[in-house]
C-alpha cells in the first residue's frame, strides 16, 4: 500500500471508531470523570444539584481509544507499504462506505 492508501485506511478506522468508543459511553453507561465548572475541579461519581460536564469525559475516552487502536493498525499497515502497489479502489470505496455507515448508524 502507498502512504496514502495507509493514511486513508487508518483515517477511516479513527473516525469509525472514534464514534463507536463515542457512543459506547452512552450505551454501557461507563464511569468517566465529570468536569465541575464551578468547582474547577474532576470526579468520577455524579453530584446531584451541582452542574458538571460529562462531555470532556467521553471525547478523551474515545480519542483515546480511537488513537490507540489506529496506531496499532498503522503499525501493521506500515510494513505493508509498497510504492508500486496500491489499495484497490473497490476496497478504497468500500472502506469509506463501512466508515460513513458507522458514523450515521452511531449519530442515530
Amino acid at each position: 500500500m502507498r502512504k496514502s492508501d495507509v493514511a486513508y485506511v487508518v483515517g477511516c478506522a479513527f473516525l469509525s471508531i472514534f464514534s463507536l468508543a463515542y457512543c459506547a459511553t452512552l450505551w454501557f453507561h461507563l464511569k468517566l470523570p465529570r468536569y465541575y465548572p464551578l468547582e474547577h475541579t474532576w470526579n468520577i461519581v455524579k453530584e446531584k444539584g451541582v452542574p458538571s460536564q460529562g462531555w470532556y469525559g467521553m471525547v478523551g475516552f474515545a480519542l483515546l481509544t480511537s488513537a490507540v487502536i489506529a496506531s496499532l493498525l498503522y503499525l501493521v499497515t506500515r510494513s505493508l507499504r509498497s510504492p508500486e502497489r496500491g489499495i484497490n479502489p473497490f476496497f478504497a470505496r468500500l472502506i469509506g462506505i463501512i466508515s460513513i455507515l458507522v458514523v450515521l448508524g452511531c449519530m442515530t
